[in-house]
């Protein structure tokens, strides 16, 4: 039986807090912004379908690509089988609704490899909304799926594509078979648009677009409305991107521009242009461009997908950009992107507007997004995962039901501390909110959410405790109170928790508003811990429970709540706390008012869990260039088996960080040389493990040049020569300005024999080479097309090689290219040998309209793009290496290294300063056999001062002396500093002098070693383990009954496990002898002890107690009186027989 434990009034323990980690960056979406869309995750090629008060965008699930060696590469688009799809009623706050599953294996249409570019309609069939989601599989074909809701689940209704080149007249000549677009007319019937590419002649007239009728039923073809095949569209230049929207009764078609070059100033390259028909099979007039690359508004550009939609009477454009990329390759969270954003891809909105002649207005694209057309209702359900801009965060799939279809929910996950979420414009109204409550689940100790008006670090609203659940997915619903919330405001949803790991997930929430009357609402128990032992120390977790009240209100009532265990013998719950007293998982039911809220335990043996038995690192040894980095991975094995990531939570001690900065999972070099780095992690019980790191850094040579300065024609860089009207000429560059071979017309000059290259264009740059060595030759270059990817390369006005396909890494925006090896995309190319002194670098135009930004040279084969601007060099400087705390007493080294140093040194001069009232200073001596320690002077109080000879010349990155120092007696508790003070180098054979910036290191003293007497518990745990050998089980006079021997058993083994316990206190220990002596002494008063003869209690044995023996003779432990009749039981044998009478009678002789 499961007892109801009334809680007594004792002081609960305050519940222990995390150390706050900084706030998660917002990285694409910024706070205030609208665009992109969102940022927790890409998504390309929009289109938009409007349904009930909804704008619905459906999306290319853009996915990051990885090298072998873990960088990003750029987006093939070939591993894509999904589309991304999210909603809002705003165009501020976006709705996740996860991934519609479409190609491949898990996909809907299983006969397709991909699914790029979605079109999706809505329309009644047989009085049922039917949605409509066609998609392209790569550029070979059109499907359709079909569903009951915007969201799915979707179905293929055919089995097949919708639209192929062998199954659908009209498109066998069409080359990408791609980008459907979809508009349902007033009338009903339904048109598909798609189409693209570029035909080798016909860039200006590709003749690739197609429109066909769609059946009533939207998954098939009605062909006799186009004569039978799919109708062409001939939009001039066109490239890929159907899109098609109808205004005051005209049909718009609108598509990308293609990157060909040629004359054509009215359509320039990758913009979204339109043509307009009274017809949807048209034909179609050509009008104008509206949107120009995205590169002009963002600094990153690709191709142009748009779509056009109208939402609560106004007219948008959604179109995508590689923001989101381009952002996070420029924030400090993703090294492995090198700084490039490779092809990824986010939507954007913009409004569009229309003169009084139906003109399409031009489109400025940008950050700040449309206008928020309404504000958000807090009062009703709102899913997690719908959000104006976030930190940190990701969604995923849950089987929690969902609001708008049951099968189909997502919920925020991954949460770590200092993540958070956040919504525009929450209308709370003047009365206000008075409760919050979220639908959440955590298979950890969960954590709380802080919720925010106005930013990240607003005023504090209320903060919800969440507990662990029971399993990342079991969940419940928690209720906070809410005070300080009306009006209009931003609302940020702030995470909080321990570090290092997942927090909770959150499925939904929901604001209920502020009442007038004071009404029990809910009650949130939470608690600090869910893992206990039984072992004194670890045993005890602190529960709190609140009583949360309508009116905003909310007081602890811990105290007066009634606590159900869920399971008997796995813990008990007294004052607010919760010990563990058996091995077992449980919940415990909370009950206050009416209320009820559960919190759910696990008692275990922790010593395994929480000791940590080694740690190892993925990426020990690591070999870079300096400015490079790389990452690593610290993993802690428990005694257990369970691994966990703690590469956030480890400490690092590096003797050379001018070599390499290693923490928190990366490695940045710094300067030429080596260090190992020690990596330390200790566990809550147990003591600290080790792993080292080992970072060599080479620092390669290298050249920088910016390729304008050859615009100013200056005697080490100048522009010679114009052929058929080109040259090289100064334009925008990427931030500043550039070279370019124009006019940009398709001219090109191919010979590479002196006589032709003497009549070119040359750019040339005379450089002196300091160090001799094989160059690779890099350029940031923006190539316009395939038509102006080349360039002649040459070496003191000799051709060494001519390279194409710059185009392929440009992609029309500002790449960088290795001309030497470029592998199979930039071809043609080699690496130069180059001697000490100066040459002349020499580009000769070929193809016009490329442009050079920055030439980069250098002795690295790193593949990576060149780091700009170049590091600079760094000063000489000491560094101070020691231990960061050392025993009181103890005499301790502290190494001083010398790094930067650009000649070899052969003389030291150091200065050391130090805290003379915690430290003494010992002796010296060199860390080298090679560095002699020739003069010290010690006779200043708190300093000494080092000369030293390095025999043969010391390494510009080398430990130099050893110093070593000792704490003075009866100093504890304290840090003290030591530091380089002065530090004069001498490099021979000049003899000239070089200072060194000087270097600190604190050091603090611990408390004196406390030794811990575990003497009695030793001799205690003998003794009971004595008496627990010697019982006897059994119900005689001197025997023990099972569980007062259980019950010993169980007291010896958790007083052994303190004992075997290294990190167990003195008051760990003592409080096991007290506990292990009580238990002996109630073993004790546990034996059955010999009945008395004295039955009727008056001192004396008589034929009184005879007569009540006899009165109870015959009866046995089946008896109805027997808790009366076994008073005459005298032997213990569970029934009054003629034993039991002689027992009596033989008394009564002896009295």
């Amino acid at each position: 039986m499961v007892a109801a434990l009334a809680l007594l009034a004792i002081p609960v323990a305050p519940q222990a807090q995390a150390a706050e980690a900084p706030l998660a960056p917002a990285i694409g979406k910024t706070p205030g912004n609208g665009n992109p869309l969102f940022s927790h995750k890409f998504g390309a090629d929009p289109y938009a379908l409007e349904y009930d008060g909804r704008i619905y965008i459906y999306m290319t699930n853009d996915i990051l690509e990885y090298n072998a060696d873990g960088t990003v590469r750029d987006n093939t688009y070939g591993r894509i089988n999904k589309i991304t799809v999210v909603s809002s009623d705003d165009l501020v706050n976006w709705t996740d609704h996860g991934e519609i599953p479409v190609a491949g294996a898990q996909g809907a249409a299983k006969w397709a490899s991909n699914s790029w570019a979605p079109a999706a309609a809505h329309k009644k069939i047989n009085g049922q909304d039917k949605f409509f989601l066609y998609f392209a599989d790569s550029a070979n074909g059109i499907g359709v799926l079909t569903a009951d809701s915007p969201i799915g689940p979707f179905v293929d209704p055919l089995g097949k594509a919708l639209i192929s080149r062998s199954g659908t007249p009209g498109v066998a000549d069409v080359t990408w078979l791609f980008d459907p677009a979809v508009l349902v007319d007033d009338d009903g019937s339904a048109y598909i648009y798609f189409g693209g590419g570029v035909p080798a002649g016909k860039e200006s007239d590709p003749g690739t677009a197609r429109v066909a009728k769609l059946g009533d039923d939207m998954i098939s073809l009605d062909l006799a409305a186009s004569g039978g095949v799919a109708k062409p569209i001939n939009p001039p230049w066109l490239f890929e991107d159907s899109g098609i929207n109808k205004y005051n009764g005209k049909y718009y078609y609108s598509y990308c521009t293609n990157f060909s070059s040629g004359n054509r100033p009215d359509h320039p390259a990758g913009t979204i242009a339109y043509m307009v028909s009274d017809n949807p099979l048209g034909p179609f007039t050509y009008v104008k461009t509206i949107l120009p690359n995205p590169s002009v508004f963002f600094g990153v550009g690709g191709n142009n997908h748009h779509a056009i939609f109208d939402f609560k009477g106004e007219s948008y454009i959604v179109y995508h950009a590689q923001t989101l990329a381009k952002a996070m390759a420029e924030s400090d969270t993703m090294p492995e992107m090198g700084g490039q954003a490779h092809g990824y891809r986010n939507a954007h909105i913009n409004k569009l507007t229309f003169d009084a002649n139906g003109v399409i207005q031009d489109i400025t694209g940008d950050y700040k997004g449309p206008t928020q057309l309404n504000n958000f209702n807090p009062y009703a359900r709102v899913e997690a995962e719908a959000f104006a801009w976030n930190g940190g965060i990701s969604t995923e799939a849950t089987t929690e039901p969902g609001a708008l279809v049951s099968g189909l929910n997502l919920a925020v996950s991954k949460i770590q501390d200092g993540d958070w979420t956040a919504l525009s414009k929450v209308d709370f109204g003047q009365q206000g909110a008075g409760t919050f409550t979220a639908n959440v689940a955590s298979d950890g100790n969960g954590g709380t959410i802080e919720l925010r008006l106005d930013s990240a670090t607003g005023p504090l609203i209320g903060t919800l405790s969440v507990s662990h659940t029971g399993g990342v997915n079991n969940w419940q619903r928690k209720t906070t109170a809410i005070t300080g919330a009306t009006g209009v405001h931003d609302l940020y949803m702030v995470y909080r928790g321990a570090t290092g790991g997942d927090l909770f997930k959150v499925d939904y929430w929901q604001f209920e508003e502020r009442s007038e009357t004071r009404e029990l609402a809910a009650i949130n128990a939470s608690i600090d811990k869910h893992k206990l032992d039984i072992v004194s120390g670890t045993n005890k977790a602190a529960l709190q429970v609140k009583a949360i009240y309508t009116d905003g209100t909310s007081e602890v009532v811990t105290s007066a709540v009634v606590a159900t265990p869920g399971q008997s013998g796995i813990v008990s719950v007294e004052g607010g706390v919760v010990t563990g007293v058996g091995y077992g998982s449980t919940s415990v039911n909370i009950s206050y008012g009416g209320k009820s809220d559960t919190i759910h335990l696990l008692v275990k043996d922790l010593n395994s869990e929480l000791t940590v038995k080694q740690i190892t690192v993925d990426n020990a040894a690591v070999a870079l260039e300096a400015g490079r980095s790389a990452t690593f991975k610290v993993t802690a094995e428990y005694m257990d088996g369970r691994l966990a990531d703690v590469t956030r939570l480890a400490t690092y001690s590096n003797p050379s960080p001018g070599v390499a900065e290693v923490s928190n999972g990366t490695i940045t070099a710094k300067g030429s040389g080596s260090t190992e780095v020690t990596v330390s992690y200790r566990g809550e019980l147990g003591e600290a493990a080790t792993a080292t790191i080992r970072v060599t850094v080479d620092k390669p040579a290298f050249v920088a040049i910016e390729a304008e300065t050859a615009a100013d024609n200056t005697e080490n860089a100048y522009v010679t020569g114009v052929i058929d009207g080109h040259s090289w000429t100064l334009v925008d560059g990427q931030s500043t300005k550039a070279m370019m071979f124009g006019p940009d017309t398709g001219f090109n000059m191919t010979g590479t024999d002196a006589a032709t290259l003497a009549t070119g264009s040359r750019l040339s740059y005379k450089i002196n080479f300091e160090t001799a060595g094989t160059y690779q030759l890099w350029i940031l270059a923006k190539s316009v097309d395939y038509n102006s990817d080349s360039v002649h390369v040459g070496l003191n006005n000799e051709y060494r090689f001519t390279v194409n396909g710059i185009q392929g890494v440009s992609n029309s925006q500002f790449n960088w290219a290795n001309l030497s090896n470029g592998g199979t995309v930039v071809t043609g190319g080699t690496t130069l040998n180059i001697a000490a002194g100066v040459h002349e670098l020499n580009f000769w135009g070929r193809e016009d309209g490329l442009i050079i930004d920055r030439i980069y040279l250098t002795t690295s084969t790193s593949t990576a793009n060149p780091i700009w601007p170049p590091a600079e060099p760094q000063a000489p400087t000491t560094v101070l290496t020691a231990d960061g705390s050392v025993k009181p007493g103890s005499t301790f080294q502290v190494g001083v290294g010398l790094q930067h140093v650009p000649q070899e040194v052969y003389a030291q001069d150091v200065t050391l300063s130090y805290n003379s009232d915690v430290f003494e200073y010992v002796s010296a001596a060199g860390a080298a056999d090679n560095v002699r320690l020739v003069a010290e002077n010690n006779e200043t109080t708190g300093e000494v001062r080092l000369i030293t000879a390095s025999i043969g010349g010391a390494s510009v990155e080398q430990a130099l002396l050893n110093v070593t120092f000792r704490v003075k007696a009866g100093v504890s508790n304290t840090s003290g500093a030591i530091a380089v003070t002065h530090a004069e180098l001498g490099t021979a054979p000049e003899g000239t002098t070089v200072q060194a910036s000087g270097s600190s290191k604190t050091i603090a003293v611990g408390s004196p070693d406390i030794v811990v007497d575990k003497t009695a518990l030793t001799e205690t745990i003998a003794s009971a383990q004595g008496l627990a050998d010697a019982a006897v089980v059994g119900t005689k006079p001197g025997q023990y009954p099972q569980a007062a021997v259980d019950a010993l058993t169980q007291a010896i083994a958790a007083a052994t496990a303190v004992k075997d316990n290294a990190g167990a206190t003195q008051t760990q220990v003592n409080g096991a002898v007290d506990a292990l002596k009580e238990a002996i002494e109630v073993f004790k008063a546990a034996v059955v002890k010999q009945a008395s003869e004295d039955l009727n209690g008056d001192g004396k044995i008589s034929v009184g107690d005879l007569a009540m023996v006899a009165y109870h003779y015959g009866k046995d432990t089946a008896s109805a009186d027997w808790d009366t009749a076994k008073v005459a039981d005298l032997n213990g044998d569970g029934k009054v027989d003629i034993e039991d009478l002689s027992r009596v009678a033989a008394k009564i002789f002896i009295q």
